[in-house]
């Protein structure tokens, strides 16, 4: 058997690398080593002699071993290895057992778990599927496979235990869910030496945290910098109004055909709305005669909020609702018109709005900027708009408490006295708990509104 304490050399060094870069860091914990005498006990108590690259490695480095770590929010993982986010290895042999869970099913007719039969558990992954040497093979050593507890399924990693310890060495022991290494798979298990491994090593050797600091100067980087971090600040946006707008403009629409996910592209568009505005006008329009099937229709509202005049984007979208023959919900009205922030959304949803004003109607309700006069007119309607505005009030003070950014204030509001004699007497009127809660917070907040 080959000299495998350099293992635990690389894996400090790993460690070490990802510490360097601020990375979450657990040590690496090493039980004391198992004799030859323990090794055999066990194996007699499991029934079954153990694979020889296990029995060296528990006698040569421990019984037990433990590492975790995981990337720093701002080290920019390559876009196809997207759901890599940590790495770990650990074993215990106190925790081996045979799976005899698999006939205890099979007995109650229950059908997970069939796969589990012959298979010796030697550790498991953070979201509860299992590390395990697959027993009926007809040799010494044991292949280490892996079992998904949703999907009952298999997966063949390597060819023995050493063999796996030295494969995911190889990949800087990324994390030990099969959605984080299921891009190097293949029907002979890990592969350190396809395509998509060789680039993630090449990445994995030479990367560091990236920082604004390090990508102010470059626009596509910063702009990838946006994206991955799912973050786009006043800051940022300062920096990206330094480039030549044409260049960034094409740019990100480039950027924005090419990105599938809707995540990804909402923070393009955040950023054509809120560095280019009025400059990216004219696309906007077209985006609405020649309706591109890669654009959403809650992104292309948004741009329309952003990019044009308000009183031509909310026309857009008026109709754009409307022309539905479906009841508008109040989730669908606020994806397509809490960024227009107009009052002439409050006078347009008083016809659509409709119980649970929770789902959205309360919040659009908040984020268009309503005023005094809004208050006492919606309170003298019907009941749904009555409880819009105590959802809304109630939403008003959380996000006043909550958010020192939240700067929007009540146009036209009465004294004090005058604005707690109003809500006193909302109150009065409400029966159920669930209204008269939320109103008598915002009369104990009232300092809240001056």
């Amino acid at each position: 058997m080959e000299d495998i304490q350099f293992l635990i050399s690389k894996w400090k060094q790993i460690l070490q690398k990802l510490e360097k870069n601020n990375g979450k860091v657990r040590q690496i914990q090493i039980g004391k080593k198992a004799t030859m005498q323990e090794i055999e006990a066990k194996e007699k108590v499991l029934g079954c002699q153990l694979p020889p690259s296990y029995k060296y490695i528990v006698h040569n480095i421990g019984k037990s071993l433990s590492f975790y770590y995981s990337f720093s929010e701002d080290t920019m993982i390559p876009s196809e290895f997207r759901e890599i986010f940590s790495g770990e290895i650990n074993w215990n042999i106190d925790f081996l057992q045979n799976l005899n869970i698999a006939d205890e099913l099979l007995e109650d007719e229950e059908d997970d778990g069939g796969t589990l039969r012959g298979k010796l558990e030697f550790s498991h992954a953070g979201n509860g599927d299992i590390y395990a040497f697959d027993m009926s093979v007809d040799s010494a050593e044991k292949p280490v496979i892996y079992w998904d507890h949703e999907e009952d399924t298999i997966t063949y990693i390597a060819d023995s235990f050493i063999d796996y310890l030295l494969r995911i060495t190889e990949l800087g022991c990324i994390g030990s869910e099969k959605w984080q290494f299921e891009y190097f798979l293949s029907d002979s298990g890990l592969d350190t030496a396809s395509p998509a491994a060789v680039k993630w090593k090449q990445w994995f050797e030479t990367f560091s945290e990236t920082t604004l600091e390090d990508v102010k100067n470059n626009m596509e980087q910063l702009a990838a910098f946006v994206v991955y971090r799912e973050k786009l600040d006043e800051e940022t946006i300062t920096l990206l109004q330094r480039f030549d707008r044409n260049e960034l403009f094409q740019f990100l629409l480039k950027k924005l055909h090419k990105e599938g996910a809707f995540k990804d592209q909402k923070l393009i568009c955040g950023m054509i709305g809120r560095v280019l505005g009025l400059y990216a006008e004219t696309w906007v329009s077209s985006i609405w005669e020649d309706k591109p099937d890669h654009i959403d229709t809650r992104l292309r509202s948004y741009l329309t909020a952003m990019c044009t005049s308000k009183d031509k984007g909310l026309l857009l979208v008026f109709n754009f609702l409307e022309s539905s023959n479906k009841k508008i919900t109040g989730y669908e009205a606020l994806s397509h018109l809490g960024d227009f922030h107009s009052r002439d959304v409050i006078s347009w949803m008083e016809n659509d709005v409709k119980f649970p004003v929770t789902e959205g109607w309360d919040e659009l309700f908040l984020r268009s900027n309503f005023s005094w006069d809004d208050l006492k007119r919606w309170t003298s309607l019907e009941e749904k708009h009555e409880v819009t505005v105590i959802h809304a009030l109630e939403k008003y003070v959380h996000e006043k408490s909550a958010n020192n950014e939240f700067s929007y204030v009540i146009s036209g509001l009465p004294s004090k006295s005058e604005l707690i004699d109003f809500l006193v007497e909302l109150r009065k009127r409400q029966v159920l708990k669930k209204r008269i809660l939320p109103i008598e917070n915002v009369i104990q907040n009232i300092d809240i509104f001056y």
